[in-house]
C-alpha cells in the first residue's frame, strides 16, 4: 500500500447558535481529490467520518480555543500541526490545514521525491499563513516519519534538506542578478540605437545614454566581484560541472560582451559629451569624430544583436540546470 499524504482542511468556525460553533472540513489528497470514510476524532467533542466527497461537520462549544485531533486509522499519523492541536481562530473564514502521512514503509519513493513532497506541503502551508517556527517544527516531524519509511537515519535526511536550503539560498543570491544583467545590456543597446545620433546636440538624449550606463555598471560589477565565490558555492552545493558551466557563462559576458562592446560604448559617450560641450573646438576634427562614433556604434550594435541572445541563452541554460539538478 502506498504511503498516504492527505490534507485535512477545517473551515473554522461557523456560528450556529449563541453557545456552539460548527467545524466544517474536507479531507483531500495532494491532488485535491476527496478522501472518503476517514474517521477523525476531536478529543472531548466527538468523532466525524468523511463522506464520499471527503467532507465532515462537527459541533463544538463556542468558547473553545483549541481542539485536539486524532486520526483513528492506525496507518496514518498527523504531520501538521505537529502537536495535533488546532487553534480555533477568531476569523470565521480562516482555513486550518492538518497534514497526515501514512506510516507504512513502502520504500517506493526516495530522498528526492521526499524532498519534493515536502516542498509541495511547505508551499501550501505558507499560502495559509503558517509561521516559520511552525514550518520548522513541521519539517522535523516530517523528517522523523520519512526517515522511518525510507529506512535511513534522520541525520542523513536532515542533511539533504539542509543541502537543499543552501542551494535555494545560493540560487536566490545570483539568479536575479544574472537576469538583471540581461535586461540592462538590452536596455543599453536600445538606448544607443534610439539616442546616440541626437546626443551630439541634445542634453536629454545624452542623459538617456548616461542613465543606461549608470544602470548597467553596478549590475556588471556585482557579477564581476562575486562570480568566483558563486562558482565555489555551486561546486560545493551542486557539482564542479555546473560550477564550470556557470563560470564559462560569466567569462562570455566579460570577454565577449562587456570588454569588446560596452567599454567601447563608454568611450563613445565620452566623445559625444566632448563634442556636445564643444570641448573639441576644431570643427573639422569634431565632424571627423562624429563620423567615427557613428561607424563605431553601428558596428557595435550589429555585434550586440548576435552576442546578447547568446549570452541570455547561456545564462538561462545554467539557471535551469541548477534548478533541476539533483547531482552530487
Amino acid at each position: 500500500m502506498k504511503a498516504i499524504f492527505v490534507f485535512l482542511i477545517l473551515l473554522l468556525p461557523t456560528i450556529i447558535s449563541g453557545q456552539t460553533v460548527q467545524l466544517r472540513g474536507k479531507v483531500i489528497d495532494v491532488n485535491k481529490q476527496p478522501i472518503k470514510n476517514l474517521s477523525i476524532r476531536f478529543t472531548s467533542f466527538g468523532e466525524a467520518v468523511t463522506t464520499g466527497s471527503g467532507e465532515f461537520i462537527i459541533t463544538i462549544p463556542q468558547n473553545v480555543n483549541s481542539v485536539d485531533v486524532v486520526i483513528t486509522d492506525d496507518n496514518v499519523q498527523i504531520l501538521y500541526p505537529v502537536d495535533a492541536k488546532i487553534l480555533v481562530p477568531a476569523d470565521p473564514n480562516f482555513v486550518t490545514t492538518v497534514i497526515v502521512s501514512g506510516s507504512e514503509n513502502t520504500g517506493e519513493t526516495g530522498l528526492d521525491e521526499s524532498i519534493l513532497k515536502f516542498n509541495e506541503l511547505e508551499s501550501l502551508l505558507k499560502e495559509v499563513g503558517t509561521t516559520n517556527t511552525e514550518l520548522k517544527a513541521f519539517l522535523e516531524k516530517f523528517i522523523e516519519l520519512e526517515s522511518k519509511r525510507l529506512e535511513i537515519s534522520e541525520t542523513k535526511l536532515r542533511e539533504e534538506f539542509e543541502r537543499k536550503d543552501r542551494r535555494d539560498s545560493i540560487f536566490a543570491e545570483f539568479s536575479p542578478v544574472l537576469k538583471e544583467y540581461t535586461l540592462r545590456i538590452k536596455n543599453l543597446k536600445t538606448n544607443f540605437e534610439m539616442y546616440y545620433e541626437s546626443a551630439f546636440v541634445s542634453n536629454p538624449s545624452v542623459e538617456y545614454l548616461n542613465n543606461a550606463i549608470r544602470a548597467y555598471n553596478p549590475v556588471f560589477d556585482t557579477i564581476f566581484n562575486n562570480n568566483h565565490n558563486w562558482k565555489n558555492d555551486i561546486a560545493t552545493s551542486w557539482n564542479s560541472v555546473l560550477a564550470e558551466s556557470f563560470a564559462s557563462s560569466v567569462r562570455y559576458m566579460i570577454d565577449e560582451v562587456h570588454t569588446p562592446y560596452v567599454l567601447q560604448l563608454n568611450e563613445c559617450i565620452k566623445t559625444i559629451n566632448e563634442i556636445r560641450l564643444k570641448i573639441i573646438s576644431d570643427e573639422e576634427k569634431s565632424e571627423k569624430l562624429k563620423r567615427e562614433v557613428r561607424i563605431t556604434v553601428s558596428e557595435l550594435m550589429k555585434n550586440l544583436v548576435i552576442k546578447i541572445p547568446i549570452l541570455e541563452n547561456r545564462f538561462n541554460e545554467v539557471l535551469i540546470r541548477l534548478q533541476h539538478s539533483e547531482s552530487d
